[in-house]
């Protein structure tokens, strides 16, 4: 699979961008770019913290920036998506689910 990004003329592969981080609108890391799921329509990308999985549809409404130098995806995530799948902070091993801390063994 190859997707141009038109307005800067660049193109890359989903294999060469797989393990990039992924960082929201607000500048919230979401995880690593893992894998894609093949739907028919447009694809969706798996983006995986720690276990939890965050569904990300490929479209260039959402995908807006994939820096292959800085090895960064940026996007723009929909109205409702932060409610569905909660707000997620890591640091040191700690989680944030909506304000309640979770810790990891």
């Amino acid at each position: 699979m190859e997707y141009k990004k038109s307005d800067l003329n660049l193109k890359w592969k989903v294999s060469d961008i797989l393990g990039f981080e992924v960082f929201n609108q607000h500048g919230t890391r979401l995880g690593v770019f893992s894998d894609v799921i093949l739907t028919g329509s447009n694809d969706v990308w798996v983006v995986k913290d720690y276990n939890e999985e965050v569904l990300i549809p490929a479209l260039k409404n959402i995908i807006k920036e994939v820096n292959t130098v800085r090895k960064k995806i940026f996007v723009v995530l929909p109205k409702g998506y932060e409610d569905i799948y909660g707000h997620v902070k890591s640091a040191d091993d700690i989680l944030e689910y909506n304000g309640y801390f979770v810790y990891e063994d």
